[in-house]
């Protein structure tokens, strides 16, 4: 028996089958227009989009409020005074002056007039306006500037030489911290320094660092 035998109907089957294949393709279609759940795609689809677009006029409705407002406003910036200087002639002096009086002379900001007030309290005062060179970044060519601008009435605060902590003789811009070492151990050893003349004796001191110290040492 060949396939064909098995494909061959007679007329009324043949009918029969045709009916069959049309009614299984019309159930078909009727299933797939109408099977549960896409309705609900689509109005998912529909509600998904008009919330776009509610939300697209709601930005566009703050833009245009945006529009009415107007710019925004530029922000003042704090104004800075402007530091007045010494006019020629006009002077400061240099013991008693402050940073704000230090700060007026030309060319001294505020990192000079800090180093010239705190060096001017660690030595105990200026008593040589060229001491002011001893500051740190103090060139020949500033000093030179500032020079007709300055004045100064000497004033010398005293370091009680045998009083002292090795802390405070320490701090002295003419005392090194071994000198300060040594002033302290004879203080120790040998009792009350007497005087200047004690300290020039020994190898530590120098002639230049007796000249430098001696208007600032006190013995009592």
């Amino acid at each position: 028996m060949s396939w064909k035998d098995y494909l061959y109907f007679q007329k009324g089957d043949r009918v029969a089958v045709i009916l069959l294949l049309i009614l299984i393709v019309i159930s078909g279609g009727v299933y797939i227009v109408t099977r549960p759940g896409k309705p609900a795609i689509k109005e998912e689809v529909a509600s998904d989009s008009e919330k776009e677009f509610e939300l697209f006029l709601s930005n566009l409705q703050d833009i245009e409020e945006d529009k009415d407002v107007g710019p925004a406003p530029i922000p003042i910036l704090p104004r800075y005074s402007y530091q007045k200087k010494l006019k020629a002639g006009e002077t400061v002096e240099l013991n008693s002056g402050d940073t704000t009086a230090l700060k007026m002379i030309p060319q001294i900001g505020s990192g000079y007039a800090n180093r010239i007030v705190k060096y001017r309290e660690a030595l105990g005062g200026y008593i040589d306006i060229s001491q002011i060179k001893e500051v740190w970044g103090m060139d020949d060519y500033l000093y030179s500037d500032i020079l007709p601008y300055i004045t100064l009435e000497p004033k010398n605060k005293h370091l009680k030489v045998n009083t002292a902590s090795f802390q405070e003789l320490n701090g002295h811009p003419y005392i090194s911290y071994k000198q300060a070492q040594l002033i302290v151990d004879i203080r120790e050893r040998k009792g009350k320094i007497s005087s200047i003349n004690r300290l020039s004796l020994l190898d530590e001191f120098t002639d230049k660092d007796i000249k430098k110290l001696t208007p600032y040492l006190s013995f009592d």
